[in-house]
């Protein structure tokens, strides 16, 4: 019997993930709503050697509880790496499922919904990426940022600009604020007036400045 293992190509999804980071996610689109690339941090992460690729399987029948422990797993696997790169900020890791089919991308979006707590807890974020993927663009809520050729999560460091996915509800917010909050201050260095517009926001939502 054939086994799933054998029916992917490993060279072949490592190389198309590789295309997508350059091709895409390394470089600007029109209707990113800014300029600079997709994900400004691609490049500087694998300019100095902190990014990571990882292929997993999902087998042929797979489940959310195993997309979701893939997930879980990837947090574990990150925090025990050993990098070789020396800014934590620039630690980033993609981990992809080439045998996943696109009928089944749709678990990568309630995998994502479970496990986004854990990884916030922990000053990470983690993005779903798929064929069929339907998030879009802070700036452009009419471009379906997410789009990728393989089903992956990608996780890296919160970042300033994350205040645009963590400010849904208020542990994600703390977690946001005790790393940037001194930013958006008297004297804020803040220079975009549409993250400052989210942070503000938030914090009237969740109960004000921290004392």
């Amino acid at each position: 019997m054939t086994s799933t293992a054998s029916l992917v190509d490993f060279a072949s999804a490592l190389e198309t993930v590789e295309e997508w980071l350059t091709e895409y996610i390394s470089a600007s689109h029109p209707e990113i709503g800014r300029t600079g690339p997709i994900c400004p941090f691609v490049a500087p992460s694998r300019k100095n050697r902190t990014m990571e690729i990882r292929l997993r399987l999902a087998g042929h029948a797979p489940t959310l509880e195993l997309i979701e422990e893939i997930a879980r797993s990837s947090l574990r696997e990150y925090e025990l790496t050993t990098w070789q790169g020396r800014n934590p900020m620039l630690r980033a890791m993609v981990v992809a499922l080439p045998d996943l089919r696109s009928e089944d991308t749709g678990l990568l979006d309630q995998a994502h919904a479970r496990v986004k707590d854990a990884f916030v807890a922990q000053g990470l974020m983690i993005g779903q990426f798929h064929e069929n993927c339907d998030v879009t663009a802070a700036r452009n809520p009419q471009f379906a940022v997410s789009k990728a050729p393989l089903p992956l999560f990608a996780i890296r460091a919160i970042a300033l600009h994350d205040v645009f996915f963590l400010s849904e509800r208020p542990h994600w917010f703390q977690q946001y604020r005790e790393r940037f909050g001194k930013f958006f201050g008297p004297g804020s260095t803040v220079m975009d007036p549409l993250l400052v517009e989210h942070y503000q926001e938030a914090e009237q939502a969740y109960g004000g400045p921290p004392p």
